[in-house]
């Protein structure tokens, strides 16, 4: 009986001091329960809500394209005698590429300018012969039949001969060489000419910013090679069927005759578009919006305290948004340090 009497004390002492030990432990943690001092002010930023002009800056990415390029490609076959170029060289409009063995073609040439005056010849004789009756209008019918075929060959060949002759059909930079004298050539092509003195910028455009663009209208353009330089260029074409994705082709036109700002075909190029949205429309710093966008709010600053207000949005850039509903000019909101801030909260606006 005795040794139950000791050991029910010893279990009532165990528990008393778990309790015990269990209030202190409480009364710690409380003690170090972090309590906002509700007069204390929060610190923010704030921005006034404005009635000004709302731009927006679209931006789209684009590789440059050469203006003009074209494959020469001879239309004689024969051997070269000749080139008259090297890649890179830059050429004029008529400039001689390359010469193609045209010998044989000048000789059939003579011969068929021999018939030709022939012909010719001998159809004057006979319209005068048959001026007296002793002449046919089928015999007559039949040289002029032989003049023009006569003609026709003779031009013909002089053709041939011309293409013999391959040159620069505009001015520009001859980029490929594929030929050698001694090479014979046929329907491969034997050299490229491109022209590099304006450039292409294609970009493809969403559906809805499309509008946006006009043929003949100035366009920033910015570029890696020339950070923080400005070029300019125009709209030259907007397309107007758009792909599966619902975008929409625009290609710009760029000078490239600056020594200052050089560019070639195959770098990059972001052509900038500054527009107007909205003029004289109310708007607030991006920063000032909290909440979501089906329920934006912002803290409101009045009498030295934070009221937290629902508002209407509209449009928006990257610094500033429109205030449709909620808001009025002048109105201060918090603009920044609203983690420490709840509705009715005072603070002290830090610039």
């Amino acid at each position: 009986m005795k040794t139950k009497i000791i050991i029910a004390s010893l279990i009532a002492v165990l528990f008393v001091s778990v309790a015990f030990k269990l209030k202190n432990n409480k009364r710690a943690v409380e003690e170090n329960v972090y309590r906002p001092d509700a007069d204390k002010k929060v610190l923010v930023q704030a921005d006034t809500a404005l009635v000004k002009s709302l731009h927006k800056t679209f931006t789209y990415t684009g590789t440059f394209a050469a203006y003009r390029e074209v494959m020469l490609v001879p239309q004689v076959h024969g051997e070269v005698e000749a080139v008259y170029f090297d890649e890179g060289d830059h050429v004029v409009t008529g400039s001689r590429l390359v010469q193609i063995d045209d010998d044989l073609l000048q000789a059939q040439y003579s011969s068929a300018t021999a018939t030709y005056e022939n012909a010719k010849r001998n159809l004057e004789r006979y319209e005068g012969a048959s001026q007296s009756g002793g002449v046919s209008n089928l015999q007559l019918d039949n040289l002029r039949l032989t003049l023009i075929n006569a003609q026709a060959q003779v031009k013909q060949l002089a053709k041939q001969i011309e293409w013999s002759n391959i040159v620069a059909p505009f001015t520009g930079t001859m980029t490929l060489r594929d030929v050698e004298p001694g090479s014979v050539v046929g329907s491969g092509a034997v050299a490229r000419i491109t022209d590099l003195s304006q450039l292409k910028l294609e970009i493809s455009v969403p559906e809805k910013e499309i509008f946006l663009f006009h043929e003949g209208d100035s366009i920033a353009i910015e570029t890696d090679l020339y950070p923080g330089k400005t070029l300019w260029g125009k709209t030259d074409q907007v397309a107007d069927r758009g792909d599966n994705a619902h975008n929409y082709s625009v290609r710009i036109l760029l000078k490239n005759t600056d020594p200052a700002s050089l560019l070639k075909a195959g770098m990059y190029g972001t052509a900038l578009l500054n527009k107007g949205m909205k003029d004289e429309t109310l708007v607030i710093a991006r920063t000032s919006l909290l909440g979501s966008a089906k329920d934006p709010q912002v803290f409101v600053i009045r009498e030295g305290k934070a009221s937290l207000r629902s508002i209407r949005t509209g449009h928006a850039n990257d610094t500033s948004i429109e205030i449709v509903e909620g808001l009025q000019a002048g109105d201060i909101v918090v603009a920044s340090g609203h983690i420490n801030l709840s509705n009715g909260s005072p603070v002290e606006i830090v610039k």
